[in-house]
């Protein structure tokens, strides 16, 4: 018998297909979440890494630093291509300065060859103060003048005028001399050493010979000089030089002499403070 519609079509859903429906959109609303969340991921990382950077670049900087400040300064090195850097340091092994104090006792030696004739006053009338504040301080000063034989009779060129005594006989002395023959310098160097190591030995104290001279007519070579100054000398006895003019200094004399000074004035003053710190006044 056959079956008749009721006119209406009624469509029924199998519940299989709802619960597949349902899974499909439950895992696309899982992966839209998953991928939404890993562009947050990857945006955050973008932001943190310059941060990762910039810690891991001070750390580095940090550990430069602490490394660079254990090392002892001395062992930094300097640019040997410097022209500032190429400048020698001071040398320990630098000449002591000239003792300078004065002495005891003082042997003023003068030239009184023609060569000092231009300048003779006002080298005279320094000298002559200076033996005064010598007295002056209780030192002893004996004066002798040299310049070469210039008489028959004598065989050296240097004189001893005044022996170790009271300087302010010494003015009077100078006023009394003239000038002639050449300068033999260094004998009469040698001559006046040997004398002041006398007198040091003799009273136990210190003595200067303090030269004034307008430079040397060879009467000794560089080597015989050297030679006779050595045997002469006594570590009790100091080597000043005052050379004036405009002569040729003598090398060797100024190598022996424990200070030496050049003054190429005639003004008095400046001879006198020339001549009063080479003794020590």
């Amino acid at each position: 018998m056959a079956r008749h519609s009721n006119g209406k079509n009624t469509f029924a859903v199998a519940g299989w297909v709802i619960a597949v429906a349902v899974i499909a959109l439950l895992a696309i609303i899982a992966l839209v979440t998953f991928l939404v969340r890993g562009m947050d991921n990857a945006d955050e990382n973008d932001a943190a890494a310059p941060a990762a950077v910039e810690s891991s670049s001070e750390a580095t900087t940090e550990m430069t630093t602490k490394t660079t400040s254990s090392v002892p300064t001395s062992a930094a090195p300097t640019s040997s291509s410097s022209p500032r850097n190429s400048a020698p340091a001071p040398s320990s092994a630098a000449q002591p300065k000239p003792d300078l104090t004065m002495a005891a006792n003082t042997l003023l030696l003068l030239d009184t060859s023609s060569s000092m004739a231009p300048i003779y006053g006002p080298v005279s009338q320094a000298l002559g103060t200076t033996a005064s504040d010598l007295a002056a301080d209780g030192g002893a000063v004996s004066l002798w003048n040299y310049s070469s034989p210039i008489s028959e009779t004598a065989t050296v060129g240097y004189r001893q005028n005044l022996g170790f005594g009271d300087g302010n006989a010494v003015s009077g002395t100078l006023g009394g001399f003239g000038t002639g023959g050449v300068p033999q310098t260094r004998s009469a160097v040698v001559a006046a050493v040997a004398n002041a190591a006398d007198q040091a030995a003799g009273s136990g104290d210190k003595a200067r010979v303090l030269v004034v001279t307008t430079g040397t007519e060879q009467d000794m070579d560089d080597a015989q000089f050297t030679a006779a100054l050595k045997d002469a000398a006594s570590k009790d006895v100091s080597l000043s030089v005052v050379h004036v003019g405009e002569g040729n200094v003598d090398a060797a004399l100024k190598s022996a002499a424990d200070s030496f000074t050049t003054v190429d004035s005639a003004e008095e003053a400046k001879l006198t403070g020339a001549i009063t710190k080479a003794a020590g006044v």
